[in-house]
């Protein structure tokens, strides 16, 4: 996992957060974080069947691996994500935690946080307005 804090304003998270829908790459606030990504993954792809989101989900998600645990995204090799909303402001609870470390709770509001597809992680569940972009990408083959 890495991170890059403090990458987006306060005004492209507040934007971000605005609507909960799928996202556009070439929106100019997600390819920002595109050219970011692709200093670590040159072969990042953001063609089809990549795609990137804003969430709400109030249950959270139980332990998976973003490759789908029934084999259902089984071309994504990166994630990544953005906490939107602040922690004990806009919500309470929607800890993210990798398997390696079950009990550290990670938040990083506005922070971009990418890892393999393949790591196995969760979401807590939580009250309030908690909103993260998640991005999922394939990687081109030459």
């Amino acid at each position: 996992m890495r991170v890059q804090p403090d990458f987006l304003s306060a005004d492209d998270l507040a934007e971000l957060a605005s609507e909960v829908e799928y996202k556009e790459f070439d929106d100019p606030i997600i390819r920002r974080l595109v050219a970011v990504l692709r200093e670590t993954y040159p072969k990042l792809s953001t063609e089809f069947p990549s795609y990137c989101r804003v969430e709400h989900k109030l249950e959270g998600h139980p332990w998976h691996v973003d490759t789908g645990t029934s084999n259902h995204m089984m071309w994504a090799r990166v994630t990544a994500r953005v906490l939107l909303t602040k922690p004990e402001v806009d919500f309470t609870g929607g800890g993210f935690f990798f398997a390696d470390a079950p009990h550290d709770a990670l938040f990083g509001y506005g922070e971009l946080m990418h890892f393999r597809s393949d790591v196995e992680h969760c979401v807590a569940r939580h009250k309030g307005n908690r909103r993260v972009l998640l991005m999922f990408f394939g990687e081109d083959d030459g």
